[in-house]
């Protein structure tokens, strides 16, 4: 290696290249100024390539620049090795350095072939014009989606609103008769029979109203945002301009969470399951679907029921099953979760179970009493309407057991 190094720099038997122009001063002055500006300027053109590169980092081809500026600081070189090779007869490495300069060339000749055609497909500015107008089109288009979104939004929480007014108003005047009860129930069992008969209409029309608003979110709104989805796919597949593709693929998949936050919604409400399939498929759907929200193990069993039941029958026991998930998931710190219905002789048994961390029952019946929360007398309340009892039995840190049993006698078709 350093005997090829040497030779590089030898000059042997050679002479200096300025021989050739007989040392004349006018002759070698002119080729000393030419080389010398043809390598400065050779020089200067790589470094304006390179700052137009990293200041046009989304420019095509980036790479083409960079390519040129190295054969061009080639050639740049070689002119200096004239120079110097008028006084040092170093030809070797003249040699080498063109072959240099002829190997960067006839790559960048080769890869400057095939990027042609692409250069050419670049769209002009006229293009990209009527693409820009088609982007502006379409964003309006998604702005007028978006409010026509959001006006459906308004109407939705208008009724929500609505109808939550008029279920805490009947909620209160519940209250009050609950409170007015207490204090006479010893001289009046008629004036339990009326709050039973209360409580019942109660949850009857809360039922209606779910039902209702639940039909409405999957028959109105969740149209409605189906209609603009299809809308906006429609011009998406008959565009022609791949800018226009981000913005509308960004509203459609606004309309789709709507449209999945309506579906959620509705479902939530009252799930149509429960009345096109009765209470064991609508069950078995609901714990698995709030499980798997959760993160939490979820396991449904039912054994086959010889009895049909009734529709009030079987939204007690829905509605028992979604208040205790609803607790479990929000409180209970619980990793497992089972839910159990059966049948034994004249008696509908539902039982749910958990692993959490347990809680005071009469703490937390002492509490609902009061005007906190009234899940737990929710259930309890339910129950009672359609003749059946309930048992509730939690242990710190060891879970908590909830056992609800109905008679069917009274149900069965």
């Amino acid at each position: 290696m350093s005997e090829l190094w040497k030779s590089l720099f030898a000059f042997g038997q050679f002479m200096p290249h300025g021989y050739c122009y007989l040392w004349k001063p006018e002759l070698v002055g002119l080729h000393i100024v030419s080389d010398l500006l043809i390598a400065l300027a050779y020089y200067s053109i790589p470094v304006a390539l390179i700052y137009f590169v990293r200041q046009r980092q989304d420019l095509p081809f980036n790479w083409i620049f960079l390519l040129f500026g190295a054969f061009i600081v080639a050639c740049g070189s070689t002119h200096l090795m004239e120079i110097w090779t008028l006084w040092y007869p170093t030809y070797w490495l003249s040699g080498l350095l063109k072959a240099i300069t002829a190997f960067v060339s006839v790559y960048t000749a080769l890869a400057l072939v095939p990027l042609v055609p692409k250069a050419i497909a670049l769209p002009s500015p006229a293009q990209l014009e009527a693409a820009n107008r088609e982007l502006q089109y379409q964003i309006t288009q998604r702005e007028q989606a978006e409010n026509a979104l959001h006006l459906a939004n308004e109407e939705l929480e208008t009724k929500v609103k609505k109808r939550t007014l008029e279920l805490a108003q009947i909620n209160e005047e519940l209250k009050n008769e609950i409170a007015e009860r207490k204090r006479a129930e010893e001289i009046q069992l008629k004036t339990q029979e009326r709050l039973q008969t209360l409580s019942g209409k109660l949850i009857e029309a809360q039922e209606t109203e779910r039902r209702s608003l639940a039909r409405e979110l999957h028959d109105e709104i969740g149209q409605a945002l189906t209609a603009v989805k299809i809308n906006l796919q429609t011009i998406q597949y008959s565009s022609a301009a791949t800018q226009t593709a981000s913005p509308l693929q960004e509203s459609i998949s606004i309309v789709e969470v709507a449209l999945q936050q309506v579906r959620s919604l509705s479902l939530d409400l009252r799930p149509s399951l429960l009345d096109d399939l009765g209470l064991v498929v609508a069950l078995r759907w609901y714990v698995d679907r709030q499980t798997q929200r959760a993160g939490i193990i979820g396991e449904f069993i039912a054994l086959p029921l010889e009895t049909k039941l009734l529709p009030n029958l079987e939204t007690t026991c829905f509605r028992i099953v979604q208040e205790a998930l609803t607790n479990i998931v929000r409180h209970a710190k619980a990793q497992r979760v089972t839910i159990e219905l059966w049948q034994q002789e004249t008696h509908l048994h539902l039982d749910i179970r958990d692993d959490g961390i347990g809680f005071d029952v009469e703490a937390a019946r002492e509490k609902a009493t009061r005007g906190g929360s009234l899940g737990l007398l929710g259930m309890e309340e339910r129950v009672s309407l359609v003749g059946g009892q309930i048992e509730i039995k939690s242990v710190h840190q060891q879970g908590t057991e909830i056992h609800a049993y109905f008679p069917l006698s009274t149900y069965q078709s």
